[in-house]
């Protein structure tokens, strides 16, 4: 089997991670300061994701190196440290919008955050084990209740009425990633599983899961921060607009 498409959307991702940090980074100078954290966490969670999307581009010895599925598999640990970092660090964001809403309740950040790790943990777990086993799909199952448990966490928060519509239509985007965006997740695990437990080529599900994989991180932590750093500019725009003689 041909791994050269693999191996150049491990590179896609880093640049894409490495490029999204740069954006993020450069946003963060034209918000006021008490929304330059939003810009902040986008820019720590792509440059951690491009730097582990560094090393798995090396794992998969791109450009033009000669592997097997063996490579394409070894990133597995690597994407789940990304996941393991990122994936609350996307939900601390949400949180911070949340605020500016000023819909942020006491403990609420902290629930999403523990229920996304064990998301990720359960997820490891379900990938590791022997494919159709019943650990393998006890670990899945958990895995799915703790995302659809966040699910539920951010859609029955209470965003108020009077908070400004830029906000409310960045929670509800953002939202939107959390549920069709996160679900590409267990959708490539599933996949992968169901191609080898169909008799299909082992080299062909890992490779599939692979580029999933990859389309769906770029999407969720590039996408994820792009809204919610316009909303915190938006935001810093009308607080100026606010003040006695700061029209831009």
């Amino acid at each position: 089997m041909d791994f050269s498409i693999v191996q150049s959307f491990f590179m896609l991702g880093f640049v894409a991670m490495a490029a999204g940090t740069f954006w993020f980074f450069m946003e963060r100078n034209d918000l006021k300061p008490e929304y330059r954290s939003v810009a902040s966490y986008a820019a720590v969670i792509t440059f951690v994701a491009a730097v582990l999307y560094y090393v798995m581009k090396d794992v998969v010895q791109f450009p033009g190196g000669d592997i097997s599925a063996a490579e394409v598999d070894a990133t597995l640990p690597l994407r789940y440290i990304d996941w393991l970092i990122t994936t609350p660090l996307l939900l601390v964001e949400f949180g911070l919008i949340l605020a500016i809403a000023g819909a942020v309740r006491r403990g609420f950040v902290t629930q999403l955050i523990i229920a996304d790790i064990i998301m990720i943990v359960f997820g490891y777990l379900g990938e590791i084990g022997e494919p159709g086993s019943a650990s393998n799909w006890i670990f899945f199952i958990i895995s799915v209740l703790a995302w659809l448990y966040i699910v539920y966490l951010i859609f029955t928060v209470k965003v108020p009425d009077a908070a400004p519509a830029h906000v409310r239509n960045a929670l509800q985007v953002m939202r939107l990633f959390v549920v069709i965006g996160w679900s590409i997740y267990p959708l490539g695990t599933a996949i992968q599983e169901l191609i080898e437990l169909g008799g299909g080529d082992a080299a062909v599900a890992i490779s599939i899961a692979a580029v999933i994989y990859v389309i769906a991180d770029v999407l969720n932590k590039v996408g994820f921060g792009l809204v919610a750093v316009r909303a915190a500019k938006r935001s810093s725009v009308d607080v100026v607009d606010a003040t006695p003689g700061g029209k831009l």
